[in-house]
Parts: C-alpha cells; structure tokens; sequence
C-alpha cells in the first residue's frame, strides 16, 4: 500500500533520476536557483509541496483531486482542495472551487477551434441560455476578463438572469473584445 508520501510524489509528478555534468573556465559569474517550497518539506508534520507557487500541505489524495491547506508566509494554513489534470492543477477553497478553476485553467490552454466545438456542442441554434452561461463562455472564447464583461453587461444593459439565444450572443459581441473569434461562430449559426 502506498504512503501518503509516495501519493502526493505521484499527484504532483515527481519522479526520481540522476545526473552528471562536468565543467571548467575561469571569470566571475552569477547564479540564481529555485527548489520545491523554498526548503520547507513539512509544517505541523504535513508534507509540503509547492504547486503553483503555492506552498501546500497535503493530507489527502484520492485519483486526481487532494485535499489539505495552503501554507501562508506566516506558516498559518488556510483549508483547500487541488484539481488536476495532466499537469495542469487548480487551488480551490471548496472541492467545486477547485474543479471550476481547473476547467478554466484547461478552456485558457485549449487551441481556439476546440473552444469554439465545445461551444457550439453545449449550445443549440436558436434556443435561449441563461445570460450567466453565455457571459462565462465569453470568457472561455476569448480570455475576456471579468472586469471588461461586467462594463459591457453594464453598458449594454444585459439582464444577466435572463437569456439569450446563440445568435443574438453573436450579433451582440461580434463587434467586441474577441469578436475575431466570436464571429467564427457564425458558420455554426446561420
């Protein structure tokens, strides 16, 4: 049976190898190194590990999904969960949390063509959305920002609990932020 150890080595993908290297010259030079957590292995007896920048204690891992605290500088720790996919994680302060950032993180690092299939797969021609799922698909097309969404919503005066078919969607930001991908939709909304 495996350690707590050993399956927090294999939920961040720490693996083991060895080297060799050899050099020599003469001058003056400058290095700068970084390792895993700044040095700090464990804190109140958790191992630490640092995913994401982020120093993290972990207590549990089940499949792709750990659950334990985020070590802050002043060696207080804040209760999280950590998604992950590939090599790709996500910290969350609830389990839903985590999972929602690392389907963001996955929508930010997918190529533009496979946003746009899983828009138009998750969205029928000429059916109503909620406002709230197309002002978040506006972010997965085209990386807009929160800030930016909320303004056009404000100066457009978008209900956002109410909705909107995927071609006034398009009507309505082809011209905007993103609207070089936006318009690409087109073709799948006559």
């Amino acid at each position: 049976m495996e350690t707590l150890t050993e399956k927090i080595k294999l939920f961040c993908g720490y693996g083991s190898g060895s080297g060799y290297g050899y050099g020599s010259g003469s001058g003056y030079g400058y290095g700068y190194g970084s390792g895993d957590g700044g040095g700090i292995k464990s804190v109140n007896g958790l191992t630490c590990v640092l995913i994401d920048g982020i120093l993290t204690a972990i207590t549990i891992v089940k499949g792709n999904v750990a659950k334990g605290f985020m070590v802050r500088g002043d060696l207080t720790m804040r209760p999280c969960f950590v998604a992950k996919s590939g090599n790709t994680f996500a910290h969350g302060h609830t389990l839903r949390d985590a999972m929602s950032s690392l389907r963001d993180k996955l929508f930010d690092e997918m190529p533009e063509r496979d946003r746009i299939s899983a828009f138009v797969e998750s969205h029928k021609q000429k059916t109503p959305y909620p406002n709230k799922d197309l002002f978040d698909w506006h972010h997965k097309l085209t990386g807009s920002c929160l800030a930016g969404r909320n303004e056009f919503v404000s100066q457009h005066g978008i209900d956002l609990d109410g909705e909107t078919t995927p071609e006034e969607f398009i009507r309505l930001t082809e011209h905007a932020y993103g609207g070089d991908v936006i318009r690409k939709l087109k073709e799948f909304y006559p």
